[in-house]
């Protein structure tokens, strides 16, 4: 008996239903839930149903092996059932599994006639379906200032369950949650962890994201200042960023930055010494001159600490002034400003903003409003080889004089801040490129070099054991780390942090799928 392939679309539907009266229709997800294993099959009895089995397409590789076998039993086992796929995924669904039917049956396809293809039958494209989507940053400060007052739930709220496979969602469930609850804001944090395991999920939940702000288009996303970079990653074109969520009450809240900080310098250097790999000179000259800094703003000597470090990209720069921050002023962002990020033309009115009657000129500058809403005096100034001639001069009084004027006229003080610069530039680059003038005012300049071969291991496997670690938080799926240290020590090739902990999850997650397989 061949094994047929019946494709349909709404247009025959009723044509389908009317030929299997007798015959119920249910979904491969159905079958899925009922029984979870290949072996399960046998227990139960489907030959008499109608399965649609087009979710299929949309699975992902790393199901791909289980779900053919589970096919072939499925098909072999219930050999009176009849299966579905909607056209629309009939290719898709062929070419992750072309050798399990025998015959396609294309019956239930309505097919297009061209002369009715007129103008009348063109559906226009709501703007909302292609418009980014607005997306709200906050920084962490926040959770406890403002964000409270307000009616604020995770993504994952949403989540009808999860299976072995996929994150279900039931639309209309999601819209009346909303409703009945008054939700004024979805904080989308929880994706990108999300993401990281599974990227074959992120259309998915674009398309969530995509109803969700079609149907209830006052709803705001938001997202903390800290995984923004990553959710720009993984959704490049959703979003259009706003950075004032909530800005009244950043300012009423941090418009003074009256912090009476009680460093404990010792503490603030274990963190260093046990996070920022390598660099072990750096690190002692730097406990050195921090003390040092610390001491004369005491006593109004020196109001600004400034380091310039140089090296490869991915071997702790940008990671020390992080650590730095999250050291001194825990739970505040890191104020930073990427010059990559800025063109060649007005890059200073980007920086502190432009003169009144400009275009723009009420947004303020990056510095100035990252200022505002951090109460951190870490400031990372990254890829500082693509500052022009005027941030150069910028810089030079603001290091000299401790304070700066924006194009308002008002002067914002600078006193208590460090400020870390960073860049790939060669010493020579550096030389010829740094006026003398600003390179006198720089407190440290140092170079980083790539890690010695251990604390290249080290730093790998410590990666892999808290990738694990929230592995099985998550999954309850315990991946033993001796079984991928060979694995991990091979990585050791690599002098990029940044690609060394890529591979690191690549290690992990292949492991992770092996898991799941023998499962």
């Amino acid at each position: 008996m061949k094994k047929i392939l019946y494709v349909y679309n709404n247009e025959k539907i009723e044509d389908l239903k009317k030929e299997f009266t007798q015959s119920k229709f249910i979904s491969i997800g159905f079958i899925l839930n009922i029984a979870q294993s290949v072996d399960a099959l046998e227990d139960e009895e489907f030959n008499d149903f109608i399965i649609d089995i087009t979710t299929l397409a949309f699975d992902n590789g790393y199901y791909k092996l289980f779900i053919e076998q589970y096919l072939y039993k499925l098909t072999d086992e219930f050999r009176n059932a009849v299966f579905l796929v909607n056209y629309l995924q009939r290719d898709a669904f062929l070419d992750k599994f072309p050798y399990i039917f025998d015959y396609i049956d294309d019956k239930y396809v309505k097919k297009l006639d061209n002369s009715s293809n007129t103008s009348q039958d063109i559906v226009p494209i709501d703007n909302r379906h292609i418009k980014p989507i607005p997306l709200f940053m906050y920084s962490k400060s926040m959770l406890d200032n403002g964000i409270g007052k307000y009616k604020v739930i995770s993504i994952g709220s949403l989540f009808n369950g999860i299976d072995n496979f996929n994150y279900s969602f039931n639309i209309e469930s999601i819209k009346a949650f909303l409703n009945s609850n008054e939700i004024q804001y979805i904080d989308i944090n929880q994706l990108i962890d999300l993401f990281i395991l599974r990227k074959d999920l992120i259309l998915t939940f674009e398309i969530l994201l995509r109803q969700i702000f079609i149907y209830k288009n006052d709803i705001k996303f938001l997202i903390c200042d800290e995984k923004l970079e990553d959710i720009k990653n993984y959704l490049p074109f959703t979003f259009k960023i706003n950075n004032n969520f909530f800005y009244k009450e950043e300012i009423s809240s941090v418009s003074k930055k009256a912090i009476s900080n009680k460093y404990n310098i010792e503490e603030i250097f274990s963190i260093i010494n046990n996070r920022l790999k390598g660099h072990d000179d750096f690190k002692k000259d730097f406990k050195f001159n921090l003390q040092k800094y610390m001491f004369l703003n005491k006593l109004g000597d020196r109001k600004i600490f400034s380091i310039f470090l140089t090296g490869e990209s991915g071997i702790g720069k940008t990671e020390f002034a992080k650590m730095l921050s999250e050291a001194m002023y825990p739970s505040q962002s890191l104020i930073k400003i990427n010059f990559g990020n800025y063109s060649n033309e007005g890059v200073l009115n980007s920086l502190i903003g432009s003169p009144l009657g400009y275009i723009g000129s009420e947004e303020g500058g990056e510095l100035i409003n990252k200022m505002k809403i951090s109460n951190s005096k870490i400031i990372l100034i990254d890829e500082f080889e693509k500052a022009t001639s005027s941030v150069f001069n910028f810089f030079y009084e603001l290091l000299e004089d401790g304070k700066f004027t924006d194009r308002h006229g008002t002067e914002h003080s600078m006193d208590g801040y460090i400020i870390i610069f960073t860049s790939n530039m060669s010493r020579k680059r550096y030389i010829d490129n740094v006026p003398d003038p600003l390179k006198s005012r720089f407190d440290m300049v140092y170079c980083f070099v790539d890690l010695p071969i251990e604390e290249k291991k080290k730093f790998a496997m410590e990666v892999a054991i808290k990738l694990i670690e929230k592995i099985y938080e998550n999954t309850k799926i315990n991946i033993d780390v001796i079984s991928i240290k060979n694995e991990l020590d091979k990585l050791i090739t690599h002098n990029n942090l940044r690609s060394i902990k890529r591979k690191v999850e690549d290690v992990v997650i292949t492991e992770y799928y092996k898991s799941i397989e023998k499962i």
